[in-house]
């Protein structure tokens, strides 16, 4: 409790504060002393938010030799005459190289009434203090527990303060749909930073915010991936759609491609007979097939439902002959006998084929592979047609 109440002043060494300053200066002429601190004592180490003499921010001295832990440890007055006659602390560092010689302590208790560490003077002559030297040091605990508890109420605002401006940050990252990764990485290096001045419980409250934060920013990406998802995506195949189909077209084609366009035969027949549920099957399942035999072949094409019973193969950089071959094996593959009341329906499909030179618009050429579609499903079967750009 001691420990974490000490770490809630986030005071590592000099507080640059003015009127902390004055105390120690006060304190050093007063009791007419070379060395003055304000100290917080934490294990093997204090720090001066305040000194004067010492030259340094802090120290790091075990606490069985240390003038100040003991005073934190006996929550009393200390007055040390000559040190080097000290069994307790004639071992002391400063004391064995000459620079400490007597010591006076008084133990500085914050609003909570925890002991924080001590007031203290240090001379380097042995001396006896004097009761007045005790009061002048006593009269300065109030001053210098309202100056820090001040100082604390600061921090605290300023630390919710950052961590705010850090989720609404991150909240704005999200709705404005900025990458994931980067999101999280501005979360870490957010939390990172204030984890630094946090005490145990601040430490927990940025635990859960990461959580929540974390939770909120991975959702989101799911959701806007969804969406993204849905609106290029047929939702009755799980194919790609048009406007995903038109997107990719100019690097689908860019190093030229062959195009087939599909329109299934009998289609309607099963829906009038069957029912539009049962014609939504059929779909789903000649679709599989279609997808399944062309990534086989290609594994970089993309095969999309245009509507309706119309399909689009696009097939980046796939020369004519093995295009021809693609076809001959689709036209095997997507046959299926539709069970529908009083019999069955063969459905098939109907596919023609346009060649995309490098670079040639994807419409212009599915227009081509539509209009050589309907050609075979008129019987007049001809073989592809090159497209210049």
């Amino acid at each position: 409790m001691r420990l974490a109440a000490v770490a809630s002043y986030r005071l590592s060494g000099h507080a640059q504060d003015a009127d902390l300053d004055a105390v120690v200066d006060h304190m050093a002429r007063v009791i007419k002393a070379p060395i003055a601190v304000v100290n917080l004592v934490s294990t093997d180490r204090q720090c001066y938010p305040a000194e004067r003499g010492v030259g340094a921010p802090d120290t790091h001295v075990v606490d069985e030799l240390s003038f100040c832990a003991y005073v934190v440890a006996q929550g009393a007055p200390l007055e040390v005459t000559d040190a080097r006659d000290d069994t307790v602390f004639r071992d002391n560092p400063l004391v064995v190289a000459g620079a400490v010689r007597s010591y006076l302590g008084v133990p500085l208790v914050d609003e909570d009434g925890v002991v924080l560490g001590a007031l203290s003077v240090f001379d380097d002559v042995p001396r006896i203090f004097t009761q007045d030297d005790v009061e002048a040091l006593q009269s300065q605990v109030r001053l210098v527990r309202t100056l820090l508890s001040l100082r604390r109420r600061v921090a605290v605002h300023e630390w919710d303060g950052r961590l705010l401006e850090l989720q609404t940050s991150v909240l704005e990252a999200v709705a404005t749909g900025r990458p994931l990764p980067e999101t999280l990485a501005e979360l870490h290096a957010g939390l990172t930073e204030l984890r630094e001045t946090s005490d145990g419980a601040r430490s927990a409250q940025l635990s859960r915010t990461r959580s929540r934060l974390t939770q909120i920013a991975v959702a989101s990406a799911d959701r806007r991936f969804a969406d993204e998802r849905r609106a290029r995506q047929d939702p009755l195949t799980g194919l790609a759609n048009r406007a995903h189909l038109v997107d990719a077209g100019p690097d689908l084609t860019r190093s030229g491609a062959a195009v087939l366009f599909l329109d299934l035969d009998h289609f309607k027949e099963v829906n009038d007979r069957g029912g539009h549920a049962l014609g939504d099957r059929v779909l789903a399942v000649l679709a599989g097939k279609l997808a399944s035999s062309v990534h086989a072949a290609a594994p970089g094409a993309v095969v999309a439902r245009l509507g309706g019973d119309e399909f689009a193969v696009v097939l980046p950089e796939m020369e004519e002959e093995a295009a021809c071959h693609l076809r001959a094996e689709l036209d095997t593959a997507l046959v299926d006998q539709v069970a529908v009341p009083s019999g069955q329906v063969r459905v098939s499909a109907s596919i023609g084929l346009a060649m995309a030179s490098p670079g040639a618009p994807l419409d212009h050429v599915l227009h081509l592979a539509d209009t050589a579609m309907y050609r075979l499903k008129l019987g007049a079967r001809t073989g592809a047609r090159p497209v210049a750009a």
